[in-house]
């Protein structure tokens, strides 16, 4: 496929670079078949309007000016891709921006999910919001020689919740005509400025603005995961349509956007390149998102494969490219024969088991393998193929300490249940243990290399690692407890990996105690997969005879509960009742049954929750009673 654009991206928000890294990473986009370079900014460059910007966090206008003349003379156009309604966390961590914020005034209340107390959407019934925003961004793009600017407009989920907007719409207007209106006045600001604008185009399935958007705004499709007939939608219900096929209807130039996989698998670019040969694209961006706690290396032989794919090239092409890459014919053909998806531990092992399945079995038995192969290459190699294997074997590994952690925890949850000991899993521990060490080590010396003198992001490097050192300390602590617990089972159900319904399971004892075991994420690891049926949870409980089991919903979504089950003292209590204690959950009958027939709670209408943000904050509960009997439907 040749293809008229092809671009890299960087991500120089979320974690600082140094200039010469981003020349190299330049050097290494001209010589595999890019030719653009597209720099994602956010808060990223100081300007004159902005000069109480972190100097630690953010570039000089000189710089940038930098970058962009060393690229120039590479015949790489540079990009700046930034942000004009989302995304603008960084900039209201500064007091003098802070009241640009959709969350600043009146206590407005946001979804709940940004780790930012202001959220990230700006709000724009704020005079100032667009006047600052034209202002600063006008001076960034000045810094560019080239035609195109990237103005983001993706995400905005907490919009028009503020009391301003809020009156906006009582008065008429929607949250739908408000973004239109943001997009053209983001586009005015382009053409005052002689450019061509980009923007993203997920919040097309909330907000369908399509038919109304001036032809020559370019749009970019990001989709990351595997591309099958068409791309599945990003939010929740998953909202499709058949994009590059109406875009061309439309007339609109478009270009579809892949993700450099840390470990450089490659079935997202293949996927979704294939998919995008039936439609006309203008191109392809080869994206890179956040990398505090990791680095690009790892990325390089994905990253060359899709240049040379979107050049001409063949998919047979692979395994040369990698090795090319790599240095090594042995860790391209590994690489090139490994479909890797991320899947981190994500619960307290001691207190939550995730249950096996097939699908994790297999996962996990060509993983563990396929690391240790890595490390090996990894410690004979030299040179720039040796970071880049050092960091490829080092996801992997990370891997291999998500999938290993959870195997122990389902050990764990075993010996509790059987009421005996935890034996033969201390071994185990010290061996993933040792793991996680050697990939601080490894890392640490490529942050010295590639970062010396830069800091990590928000802390993302040093808090990775502390969070696998509490979840091996809490490891070890429930390795070493020979107190029986009881155990509650919880099957769940969902049919998306949209992350923002939340579950709460609680339990009731006999003797009127209750206590929560568990808030978050009950999202199955491997979600990514849109693998469907049932999933299992178990989580740890007193050892005493059980009432109850509550499960609540919050969030945006729905989320399906077939079946609660407790195991007690050697007894097995199964539900002998349901009843709805609060909020919409429907079919509540169907948890009196062991199969795979569900309960819904919550709203799954993500369209609902866009217009009403207030949904995300209700609670939707279900109560199972339980008996040592149980009851025969």
């Amino acid at each position: 496929m040749q293809l008229k654009w092809r671009i890299l991206q960087i991500d120089l928000a979320r974690q600082k670079e140094t200039v010469s890294y981003v020349k190299s990473y330049a050097d290494f986009a001209a010589a595999h078949g890019y030719n653009a370079l597209m720099l994602y900014l956010e808060n990223a460059v100081r300007t004159p309007s902005t000069p109480f910007f972190s100097e630690e966090e953010t570039y000089s206008e000189e710089e940038i000016s930098e970058i962009v003349s060393y690229c120039g003379q590479k015949g790489i156009e540079v990009i700046p891709a930034l942000e004009n309604l989302g995304h603008l966390e960084k900039f209201f961590l500064y007091p003098e921006l802070a009241p640009l914020s959709e969350l600043y005034r009146n206590h407005a209340a946001g979804r709940g999910f940004d780790p930012f107390p202001l959220g990230s959407c700006g709000c724009v019934s704020e005079p100032e919001f667009n006047k600052f925003f034209d202002n600063y961004l006008t001076e960034v793009i000045s810094l560019f020689r080239g035609k195109y600017v990237h103005m983001g407009l993706d995400e905005p989920f907490d919009f028009a919740v503020c009391k301003k907007c809020q009156a906006r719409l009582k008065a008429g207007e929607s949250k739908r005509e408000l973004f239109l209106r943001q997009i053209l006045h983001s586009r005015a600001l382009c053409r005052s400025l002689g450019k061509t604008m980009m923007m993203w185009d997920d919040f097309f399935e909330y907000a369908d603005v399509l038919s109304e958007l001036p032809r020559d705004i370019i749009l970019c499709n990001w989709n990351y995961v595997f591309i099958g007939d068409e791309p599945a939608g990003h939010w929740t219900n998953r909202i499709r349509r058949d994009w590059f096929r109406l875009y061309d209807e439309l007339g609109f130039s478009y270009l579809f956007c892949t993700y450099a996989h840390r470990a450089s698998s490659a079935y997202n670019v293949e996927t979704f390149t294939a998919y995008a040969e039936k439609y006309h694209p203008i191109g392809a961006i080869m994206t890179a998102w956040k990398r505090s706690d990791s680095f690009y290396l790892g990325a390089y032989p994905v990253i060359a494969y899709a240049g040379a794919l979107w050049s001409g090239a063949s998919y047979g092409d692979r395994t040369e490219v990698y090795a090319s890459v790599l240095g090594s014919r042995r860790a391209a053909e590994l690489l090139s024969a490994a479909n890797l998806v991320e899947c981190p531990c994500r619960f307290p092992v001691d207190k939550v088991c995730e249950g096996d399945n097939m699908i994790k079995l297999v996962y996990r038995e060509a993983v563990l393998p396929l690391a240790a192969k890595l490390r090996a290459l990894a410690r004979g190699a030299k040179g720039e193929g040796k970071d880049i294997l050092t960091d490829i074997a080092n996801y992997v590994t990370e891997i291999e300490v998500g999938l290993r952690l959870a195997k122990l925890s389902e050990r764990l949850f075993d010996c509790r249940e059987r009421g005996i000991p935890p034996q033969g899993l201390l071994p185990e521990l010290d061996e993933i243990d040792s793991l996680v060490r050697h990939v601080k080590r490894q890392a640490t010396a490529l942050w010295k290399k590639y970062r010396g003198g830069i800091a990590s992001c928000r802390n993302g490097f040093s808090e990775k690692f502390k969070r696998y050192r509490r979840e091996i300390r809490a490891a070890r602590a429930a390795c070493a407890q020979t107190q029986k617990t009881g155990v509650l089972y919880a099957d769940l159900m969902l049919y998306d990996a949209y992350p923002t319904v939340r579950g709460e399971v609680a339990i009731g004892y006999a003797d009127g105690t209750r206590e929560t075991v568990y808030k978050g994420s009950l999202k199955p690891t491997f979600a990514l997969f849109d693998a469907g049926g049932c999933y299992t949870y178990r989580f740890a409980v007193k050892d005493v005879p059980p009432a109850y089991a509550e499960f609540t919903v919050t969030g945006e979504g729905a989320h399906y509960a077939a079946h609660f089950r407790c195991v007690a003292q050697g007894r097995k209590y199964l539900p002998c009742g349901v009843e709805i204690i609060s909020g919409k959950v429907e079919q509540a009958e169907n948890l009196l049954h062991d199969d795979t027939r569900a309960a819904k709670l919550g709203e799954e209408d993500g369209l609902k929750h866009f217009e009403n943000i207030a949904l995300s904050k209700e609670r939707h509960t279900v109560r199972v009673r339980l008996s040592a009997g149980g009851m025969t439907p």
